[in-house]
């Protein structure tokens, strides 16, 4: 048992150890340097003398706030961007602030009337007698405004004018604009024409004429004719024109195509001309579709069939083209022990049912993935109308299973 004459120096010894351990970690702490995190070993040194600068700078700065005699003067604290198309990203404009004071004049930009507008300050100190450019710069939303106005504040340490107000302003609209969206997700098909228009507008002249067209290939046609002005009001467009493109895809290319329509306008007021560039892009897909309930992704599947087996399968085939296909033909079918059969769907334009069937003579064979099988099916009057369909399967030998299995 402890008696009290025991657990005083216990009390003692406890506390003078947890002094001991205060003090061996405090001594170890201040010997320690953690490194800062998220910044890699090779760039250490990169990140300290940026550490270092960064605290010249805020002395310099502190220091300079001292001054009690500097003047800020600016030549202008409003600036009109006139016309800005809707979306315009970085219009920026340089206002000059000089101090006419004693001391040096300290800048900080301290907010703004709307997160579209920043101001810059590369210097923050202006010396006695020189000038600093705060710049302003304005990402202009989409709506349109006939008068648009932000407004960015500037901090001085100058006591009779410790708040600079810079403004800028425009009206937001359109000198050309072209509903572009409209020619750039095209789709087609070898030996058929695309058709495709736009509006080509203006949101701020009443009137202005298409002077010239020209195209990045001989394949495209262009017509133009005054745009409807039901097309023209959900543009806010004062005056406009339709753009008719007439797109001849090539025969022997399928996949994405990119072309471009050049249109020159002029106003009729002021006599300004501009290039517009119509971006043209989009996929011209095969020439032939084949559909059916057996196919897939992968295309046809016969699955596992004996030698002298009477099973039939078919599948449609339709030629995407404008003109009349009358004689489609199989070029050739995969692997030998199978044949095909072509005829037309009547009532259908330009579609013809694929029968496939086992030969007389097939023999045992497999056809899964690198010897997968297939059918060319194209049109006799026109080779180059035609594509292939793969085929899977196998063939086995009815006293002969070994075959069955993927």
């Amino acid at each position: 048992m402890f008696t009290l004459r025991s657990t005083g120096p216990r009390i003692l010894l406890g506390c003078l150890g947890m002094m001991l351990a205060c003090s061996l970690a405090l001594t170890i702490g201040s010997q320690i340097k953690y490194k800062p995190y998220g910044v890699p070993d090779h760039r250490r040194s990169e990140y300290d003398t940026i550490l270092r600068k960064l605290a010249k700078q805020s002395q310099a700065i502190a220091e300079a706030k001292l001054g009690k005699n500097p003047i800020a003067k600016l030549e202008q604290s409003e600036y009109d961007f006139g016309l800005l198309a809707p979306g315009t990203a970085g219009a920026k404009h340089d206002f000059l602030i000089h101090n006419e004071g004693q001391d040096d004049l300290v800048l900080s930009s301290v907010g703004s009337s709307c997160k579209c507008t920043v101001a810059t300050i590369e210097d923050r100190i202006v010396p006695p007698g020189e000038s600093r450019p705060v710049t302003l710069v304005w990402n202009v939303g989409e709506d349109l405004s006939d008068e648009y106005e932000q407004t960015a504040l500037i901090e001085t340490n100058d006591p009779s004018k410790p708040r600079i107000e810079l403004k800028v302003r425009g009206r937001v609209r359109s000198r050309w604009a072209v509903s572009s969206s409209d020619l750039v997700h095209l789709k087609g098909s070898a030996h058929r024409a695309i058709e495709a228009s736009c509006i080509l507008y203006s949101q701020v002249f009443e009137d202005f004429v298409i002077l010239e067209t020209e195209s990045s290939s001989g394949a495209i046609q262009v017509a133009t004719e005054p745009a409807d002005p039901l097309d023209l009001s959900p543009l806010q467009g004062r005056c406009g024109y339709k753009v008719n493109i007439h797109y001849r895809a090539p025969t022997k290319h399928t996949g994405h195509f990119q072309e471009q329509v050049r249109v020159c306008v002029l106003d009729t007021q002021t006599e300004a001309t501009e290039w517009m560039e119509l971006p043209i892009r989009g996929t011209i897909g095969k020439p032939l579709i084949f559909h059916g309930p057996e196919l897939d992704a992968s295309g046809l599947d016969l699955g596992t069939v004996e030698v002298g087996d009477k099973r039939e399968w078919s599948f449609f085939v339709r030629f995407r083209t404008e003109n009349i296909v009358t004689d489609a033909v199989v070029r050739k079918v995969a692997p030998p022990g199978l044949v095909a059969a072509v005829e037309p769907v009547k009532r259908v334009k330009n579609t013809f049912r694929v029968t496939l069937k086992l030969a007389t003579d097939a023999k045992p064979h497999r056809f899964y993935f690198d010897e997968q099988g297939y059918v060319e099916i194209s049109n006799r009057d026109d080779p180059t109308q035609g594509d292939w369909m793969s085929l899977s399967g196998q063939i086995i030998s009815p006293a002969n299973k070994s075959f069955v299995g993927r």
